[in-house]
């Protein structure tokens, strides 16, 4: 019972473990499965399905049925499946989707129902023009996903806009066609067959419009208002229909703007039928914005008062802003002077250089401003939706570092910096700006203002080079202009000594630059000395002798330098002894030293022991050691020698006796045979003298 316990324990886990994985990360073979499919387990026809599983085959095609009816095709990302569909047109009930594995015709099935939907809405006109009052409203009535050949019905309810709030309904028949999922029926409104009577459209507001209200399976509104549109430009018509007034009753009619500012007032004549019809063009100086325009008669008060808002949007306008090198240019601001209002609207440069305003019929002056200095302008004439290149007075400053011999140094750090005076306040500004050359020693501070000059500081590790040759003064106005900053020479001297502190002559100095790799080289004299020009920077120093590397190090050249560089490894003395197994010294034995890139050095062993070296080149080093005469019977030891030392060398296979070196192991040998006859000797002595013994007591 309790490795059932823990069994049911284990897959909970792994199981949550799965489901709490992002999905996108499913990158192995899973084989094929449906592991979600959004909504869940129902939804209604023409609805998005949002299906995520895996397939065998990895970026492999797949499809997507629901039911028989294939609704997509397409290719995995690697094995995972991640595909939106949409409900075909099909009855309300239980359905199957299958996700289908084209490659290995493998598939698997998720059960899902479909239920009724129903809808409402109002035929309009197509915006911005708008239902009058008085207008008949076309409502259609929906539902979705029933079976063919049925009929269906619903309760249609009109509610007039607040404070009246007053409800009209009927009850409509809705007919699903032969081999139709769709019932629909249209409904004019308003109508006689609506209750209450006296259903109408005469007041302006919302509308309110309900599919079976009490039941809430859908709702809507519509608009009804008593101008002809929504938003009128310039010199376009605008016309009112406002119904259920006194035959010959006298009106005002007035139009404000949001401001409250009047913009027109008119008294107008209700025609015989009650009805205000007043026509009004747009003046050439309208302002961008949204206006109220009130009927107040003389005599009737309608429950609603006719009061509502209409908008003078302008026109999308785009201005493109480019540089004197044609590249587009971000954040620059773009104020648009309506010279017909003098009015300004602006707009800002996103990304891709394009700055959207909203303009009204006319002229306008279009101005661009970089932080606030003007950099251009552009006369235009707006009829309708419009896009404008405009040039702006902006150029590419290209900063080049190189040395005093023209090498181009990468990495240098650039710190720009630079005052300028706005155009609308005359306030002095200050800006700056910074960044590193690259591979080809260059940086591009792009769209700059020209005219104004620029201190630029360059550094290398943090220090400024550059303090003679920094300011760049009135930069041309040309689309690209190009500034050389001289990184200087300081004069390094060295001095190279050995371990003994003595000179080294014709030893070769390699410079490489740390951070750019620039390269310099020199040998230096008898008396161990050179001298070299060099960039500013940091160098990696290495001393090499005969093409042994003898000393590496780093060494910062911001100024004249002198150094003395040791190199600890040339010169040296060495002293090998070599002892037996009883650490007994051994003479004359033969001491080769090997190390890579010189001939060997070889020397014997004193009556000490000892075999002395001199001018010695240190490093990595193979000591070889074996007896006069006797190569092949050498012993070889490593080690790393850094500077003047002892070294003793054990040979544990030799014992020296007296004049004669012998190998341990021969007089190992000896003695064993030596212990060997003397036990046999004593042995026999022994027995001899036993058996006289015995004679003699016999």
């Amino acid at each position: 019972m309790k490795e059932k316990a823990t069994t049911v324990t284990l897959l909970i886990l792994l199981s949550v473990s799965f489901l709490s994985m992002p999905l996108s990360l499913v990158t192995g073979q899973l084989g094929v499965g449906i592991l979600l499919v959004s909504p869940e387990e129902e939804g209604v026809a023409g609805e998005t399905v949002n299906l995520q599983g895996t397939i065998d085959t990895t970026n492999g095609r797949y499809q997507i049925w629901f039911d028989e009816e294939l609704v997509l095709t397409s290719y995995s990302e690697g094995y995972y499946v991640n595909a939106n569909f949409t409900i075909p047109a099909l009855s309300e009930g239980d359905h199957v989707i299958t996700l289908r594995d084209v490659t290995t015709n493998e598939n698997d099935t998720y059960d899902f129902a479909l239920t009724l939907s129903y809808s409402i809405a109002a035929v309009l006109p197509s915006s911005p023009a708008q239902l009058q009052e008085g207008d008949d409203v076309v409502l259609n009535v929906t539902i979705t996903g029933v079976q063919p050949s049925t009929t269906h019905y619903a309760n249609v309810t009109v509610e007039l806009p607040e404070p009246l709030s007053t409800f009209y309904s009927r009850t409509v028949e809705l007919v699903a066609s032969s081999g139709e999922t769709v019932a629909t029926a249209l409904v004019t409104f308003p109508s006689s067959s609506f209750e209450p009577e006296g259903s109408l459209t005469n007041y302006t507001g919302s509308y309110k419009v309900y599919f079976n209200e009490t039941d809430s399976l859908a709702d809507n509104e519509f608009f009804v208002g008593f101008t002809d549109s929504s938003q009128y430009h310039r010199d376009q018509t605008l016309t009112t229909h406002a119904i259920g007034y006194q035959t010959g009753e006298n009106a005002t009619i007035s139009i404000d703007y949001s401001t409250g500012a009047s913009v027109h007032s008119e008294t107008v004549t209700a025609s015989s039928e009650g009805i205000f019809e007043f026509s009004w063009t747009i003046p050439s100086d309208a302002l961008i914005g949204e206006y109220n325009i009130t009927i107040e008669a003389d005599n009737t008060d309608k429950l609603i008062p006719d009061s509502q808002t209409f908008t003078v949007p302008g026109y999308t306008v785009k201005v493109n802003t480019f540089n004197l090198a044609g590249e587009t240019v971000s954040e620059i601001v773009v104020e648009a002077l309506d010279q017909a209002t003098d009015e300004t609207y602006d707009g800002t440069s996103d990304y891709s250089g394009v700055a959207s305003l909203k303009l009204e019929k006319g002229t306008h002056l279009i101005t661009a401003f970089w932080n606030g200095v003007e950099i251009g302008e552009l006369n235009v004439s707006i009829t309708g939706t419009s896009s404008f290149d405009l040039t702006c007075k902006l150029t590419n400053l290209e900063i080049i570092v190189q040395n005093e011999n023209g090498n181009l140094m990468p990495f240098v750090t650039l710190d720009i910096s630079y005052q300028y005076v706005t155009t609308k306040t005359s306030s002095a500004k200050t800006g700056s700006a910074s960044g590193e050359t690259d591979l080809s020693g260059s940086f591009i501070l792009n769209s700059i203002l020209p005219g104004i000059s620029y201190t630029i500081n360059a550094s290398l590790y943090d220090i400024v080079f550059n303090a003679g040759n920094k300011t760049v003064t009135s930069v041309p106005v040309q689309p690209v202009s190009t500034v050389v900053i001289l990184c200087p020479s300081q004069t390094l001297t060295l001095e190279i000594i050995d371990y003994n502190e003595a000179a080294i002559p014709n030893a070769r100095i390699e410079l490489v630059e740390v951070t750019n790799g620039l390269f310099d080289g020199a040998v230096t004299d008898t008396a161990g000395k050179v001298t070299v020009d060099v960039t500013f920077g940091k160098y990696r120093l290495r001393v090499y002798k005969d093409e042994i590397l003898l000393n590496s190090t780093t060494i910062e050249v911001f100024s004249d330098v002198q150094r003395e560089i040791c190199c600890r490894l040339y010169n040296i003395e060495l002293s090998v002894t070599v002892v037996d197994y009883f650490n007994q010294p051994i003479p004359n034995m033969k001491v080769v030293l090997r190390r890579s890139g010189v001939n060997p050095w070889s020397s014997t062993t004193q009556a000490n022991g000892a075999a002395k070296f001199t001018n010695v080149i240190g490093g990595d080093m193979q000591i070889i050691t074996y007896p006069e005469g006797a190569e092949s019977s050498y012993e070889a030891f490593s080690t790393r020698v850094e500077g003047s030392k002892e070294v003793e060398i054990k040979l544990a296979k030799y014992i020296l006796i007296g004049p004669f070196l012998i190998e341990s192991s021969a007089l190992a040998t000896f003695i064993v045979i030596l212990l060997a006859i003397l036990l046999f000797v004593s042995i026999e002595v022994y027995r001899r003298k036993r058996a006289k013994t015995v004679d003699s007591e016999s």
